[in-house]
């Protein structure tokens, strides 16, 4: 039996943020440029995080609404 929409989006998410993480993850061979950088773009990832949330709440929510 094939997995229900809503886990095969959550799975992709889970494995498009494990791949995010995994690539902005400081390896001892970076060096202080490269370790900065992915500093940098872990810290902007976190706020557009923080950013769309709201959005995706009221995105569920209308879903929900929509639903019942």
């Amino acid at each position: 039996m094939d997995p229900s929409p809503q886990k095969q989006l959550v799975e992709n998410a889970r494995e498009s943020y494990q791949q995010f993480d995994r690539f902005l993850t400081i390896q001892e061979s970076d060096s202080r440029l490269v370790a900065a950088g992915k500093m940098t773009l872990r810290v902007l990832g976190i706020i557009l995080m923080i950013l769309l949330s709201p959005f995706l709440f009221i995105g569920l929510f209308i879903a929900f609404i929509a639903v019942f």
